[in-house]
This record gives structure tokens, C-alpha cells and sequence, in this order.
């Protein structure tokens, strides 16, 4: 952006800002005929689709209120796996998905238009599979709608039905015998592996899964996986340390065939730099498909209490580390639930590679670092807050930083960080109140920001026209300017992104 329409647009919004701080009504007003109207975020395109085959449907945002304008979302897609199955097709938003469970697609986008797109707006473009004759309801659970700068947009859902058409109802389940299918004719025995298999049959070839012993580990051998319906694989009989991996659940993005050899191991395998921090036990999964196709790996892991007790650790100290591009990263751990002699965790992975299971604090640390502030300023006038975050871990980790008034939350930033690296975020406060606020960011203190009157008195004031400044003047800044100011701060954060 030119210097002159940079000039151009904070002039624009500082006559924003004043004509609103000289009246709240209005800006009220605004407000309220915002809220009347929101999008609504559904499946749509997409009644029926034959047995083994595939539409089309599309993820939409409908009635997105114009000036709002899509920049990010998060949404979960619900379905029954086995009457459909749900992947992402195509999107004009930069997309990551993952299955956290199954029957649930998790959509991520965003894009880096300035001026997300308004009205009826396609997210994704979804295809849908039919897995055996029924019906299904495609229902849709929204984290975030938000535009650009990160406001979030009002909105509401709808579900949708599909039904899957021909073929005989109900599709068998293979509770893990050797029934024939077309690519295994005579049902391959397992007698010679100590192995086992299972899937299921929804018309067309079912998906199996046999396991058997190797290299001091399991191979697993999948056939005829669903696109995004999760393959569940017992992992039972891989075990180092006092961890036991209990099983894994793979869900890839395309019908497909999979092979995989998982070990535990005592420490990191050939190739790979060790994990800090003293992992209790090392997996190592190898596998013959991209990371591309895969939508998402759920891990189930156990640890004996004696192993927890004799390293001196809390299970909630417990996380799953993922090997990939180079460096380690912590991934999404929780307790699952817990017996007498163990505690379960699940984690989620975004592919397959070297993973620990190792405490906490050898992950991501983040140190904070502010600058000053001016010690007095003036109604109306706004402040810049800088800070320095860096990441003195081990692994990369996201960390989310406040800043606060007086104590209260008045803006936050999530920052993603490589493991030494730093990066520098501003805050805009805005001074519409006059008093003396305790401003700091990620808990560590900028200074104290005294706000005094006008300076230059007006001789003409009185009572009625002069603004209140003290007593009924609630301590802190304003929720209506401390809005207007974040609008202002993120006209000036896109006008220098362009400059």
C-alpha cells in the first residue's frame, strides 16, 4: 500500500473513533442492528448417493453479513461411518483436517484475503461416499467463524440428511474372522502369523486388518480402507518400559491399502535426534503411505502407576511427542480414564512417524520480554504495548498471550514457535478514560499508564457539555472504545502489512 492511502485509511479511522467516543448511541445502534442478522454454517447440495458411490456436497457459510467477510473456521462435521463416509474435496480457503473421533471430519481454514467473502460462502467442498444402504445426518458443530482480523461472526447451524441408495440394508460386520472378499479369496489364514483380522463389508470389498509379529514389534496390513472412515488396529502386544500401546485408530483420505510396522523401543531409533527431558518409551511406526492421504491418527497409550511412581510424575505431566520436518512437537495428550494398576491417555497425530511419550516440561517454554510505556498520556489518544515471546523449549508449541488492564483481558494473540525462535506482537490500547492502569502482557508487567484530561481547557464548557471524569467513570478503558480501538489496531496492522 501507497504511503498517501496508508495515511488515507488511519485517517479514516481516527474520524471513526472520535465520532463515536463524542456519542455511544449511535454506535449502539450499529450494534444492534448487526446482531439481527448471522450466517448459518450447514451441509448442503447432496439428498442421496448410491451404494459405493460419491457426490458432492458443499460446507457453507449462508448470510455471512456483508463487512463481516470470512477469514477463519473451525467446524466439525458429524456422520455415521457406517452408512457415509465424509472428506474434504476441494476448498478456496487454505485447509487442514484431522478425525478426532469417528464419524467427525474437523475442517481448519483460513485465507489471507484482507476482505473475506461475504453472502453465501462455499468452505469446502466435501465428498461424501455411500458405505451401506440407510440413512445418515450430516450434522455441523462450529468452534469458529470468525473474519480476518480474528472477530468472531454470529451464527447459527443446520443438519442435513443423506440417504444411500441400493444394495441390501444394514451391511455385515466382520467381528474378526476370515470371511472371503474379492481381493482374498478363501480367507487367508492366520494360523502361521499368531495375528488377527477384522473390517467391514458395505457392499463392496470390506477393509481387513491383520497383524503379526515383526522385528520385535507388529506389522499391520490394512486392506480396502474407507476414505475417512477410521481403520481401528490392535496394538495391544507392543510394550517397552511400563508403556503399552494399545492401539491405534487411521483414518486416510482415499480408498486405500496400508502397510505399517510399529515398535517400542528403550531409546530413539537410528536417524533420529533424542527427545530431552527423559522419554519413558520411544514408537516407532513405519508405513508405506504418504502423510498426505492421512486425515488423522488416534493413539491410545497406557502406563503402569509403578512406572509413573518410580520416575516421580504426575499422569497429567504426560505428553505424546511427534518426529517431523526436522524437529520434535508436542501433540494433543489427555487422560482417558485410569485402573487400578494403569492410567490410559489419548493423543492425536496429524501422520505416522518416531513418537515419545515423555514429561511436559521437556516440551515448549515460553519466556516473555515487554517494552516501556509512556508514563503520561491524554484522553483520546492511544498506545502502542510491544512484547518479545520466544519459545526456550525444547519442541515447538503454540502459547497464547493476554494482554490485560487493570487485571482484565482486553486482547489475546496465539503465537506458533519453532523452538528458539522469537517473535514480536503489539497491542493498541486506547486512552478513553482518564485514571492511572496497570497494563501488562502475558502476566509480565508494561508499567502503569497514567491517562490525564485534555490539557488545553475550553473556555465555553459547562456543566451540561463537559465530559465526566471522574466518579461515575468506571475504572479501566470502556468496552464500546476498547472495541473501537481494536478496530482501529487492526486497520493499522493491515495497512502496514501492505505498506
Amino acid at each position: 500500500m501507497s504511503r498517501p492511502a496508508f495515511a488515507r485509511r488511519v485517517v479514516v479511522a481516527a474520524v471513526v473513533c472520535a465520532v463515536v467516543l463524542a456519542g455511544v448511541a449511535p454506535f449502539a445502534a450499529v450494534s444492534a442492528a448487526g446482531a439481527a442478522s448471522s450466517a448459518t454454517v450447514s451441509v448442503a447440495g447432496v439428498d442421496s448417493v448410491g451404494l459405493e458411490e460419491t457426490a458432492t456436497a458443499t460446507l457453507r457459510a449462508a448470510d455471512v453479513p456483508a463487512g463481516a467477510g470470512v477469514g477463519a473456521f473451525a467446524v466439525n462435521v458429524t456422520y455415521d461411518p457406517s452408512v457415509v463416509s465424509v472428506r474434504v474435496a476441494d476448498s478456496d480457503f487454505a485447509v487442514e483436517t484431522a478425525a478426532p473421533e469417528s464419524g467427525v471430519l474437523r475442517i481448519v481454514g483460513y485465507t489471507d484475503a484482507r476482505s473475506g467473502p461475504t453472502g453465501d460462502v462455499a468452505l469446502a467442498a466435501l465428498d461424501v461416499t455411500g458405505e451401506s444402504a440407510g440413512d445418515a445426518t450430516l450434522g455441523v458443530e462450529v468452534d469458529t467463524l470468525a473474519d480476518a482480523d480474528g472477530s468472531a461472526i454470529t451464527r447459527t447451524t443446520a443438519d442435513a440428511s443423506v440417504e444411500v441408495t441400493g444394495g441390501s440394508d444394514g451391511g455385515e460386520t466382520d467381528g474378526g474372522d476370515t470371511t472371503d472378499s474379492p481381493d482374498d479369496p478363501g480367507g487367508e489364514s492366520d494360523d502361521d502369523t499368531g495375528g488377527s483380522s477384522g473390517g467391514s463389508n458395505s457392499g463392496g470389498a470390506r477393509t481387513s486388518v491383520r497383524t503379526s509379529a515383526s522385528n520385535g514389534g507388529l506389522a499391520v496390513d490394512i486392506r480396502n480402507a474407507k476414505p475417512g472412515a477410521p481403520v481401528e488396529v490392535d496394538l495391544s502386544g507392543v510394550e517397552r518400559g511400563g508403556v503399552r500401546v494399545d492401539g491405534l485408530s487411521l483414518t486416510l483420505g482415499a480408498k486405500s491399502d496400508a502397510k505399517l510396522t510399529v515398535r517400542a523401543l528403550d531409546s530413539v531409533p537410528d536417524g533420529t535426534p533424542a527427545l530431552d527431558g527423559g522419554p519413558l518409551s520411544y514408537l516407532d511406526v513405519a508405513h508405506d503411505v504418504d502423510d498426505s492421504t492421512i486425515s488423522g491418527v488416534n493413539f491410545t497409550v497406557s502406563v503402569s502407576k509403578a512406572t509413573l511412581t518410580d520416575r516421580g510424575l504426575d499422569a497429567a505431566d504426560l505428553r505424546l511427542y511427534r518426529y517431523s520436518d526436522g524437529e520434535w512437537r508436542a501433540l494433543s495428550t489427555s487422560v482417558a480414564g485410569e485402573t487400578g494398576d494403569e492410567v490410559r491417555f489419548t493423543a492425536v497425530s496429524p501422520g505416522l512417524s518416531v513418537f515419545a511419550l515423555a514429561p511436559a516440561p521437556a516440551g515448549a517454554a515460553f519466556a516473555v520480554t515487554t517494552g516501556s510505556l509512556p508514563s503520561l498520556v491524554v484522553v483520546g489518544d492511544s498506545v502502542t504495548v510491544t512484547a518479545t515471546v520466544e519459545n526456550t523449549g525444547q519442541t515447538r508449541g503454540e502459547t497464547t498471550v493476554d494482554l490485560t488492564v487493570d487485571g482484565a483481558v482486553s486482547e489475546s494473540r496465539t503465537l506458533d514457535l519453532a523452538p528458539g525462535e522469537t517473535r514480536t506482537v503489539e497491542f493498541v490500547v486506547a486512552a478513553d478514560a482518564v485514571g492511572r492502569y496497570d497494563v501488562a502482557v502475558g502476566g509480565v508487567s508494561a508499567g502503569t499508564l497514567r491517562v490525564d484530561a485534555e490539557s488545553t481547557p475550553t473556555p465555553t464548557a459547562t456543566t451540561e457539555s463537559e465530559p465526566a471524569t471522574t466518579g461515575t467513570s468506571t475504572p479501566g478503558f470502556g468496552a464500546v472504545t476498547a472495541a473501537l480501538a481494536a478496530a482501529l489496531a487492526a486497520l493499522v496492522a493491515l495497512a502496514r502489512r501492505r505498506t
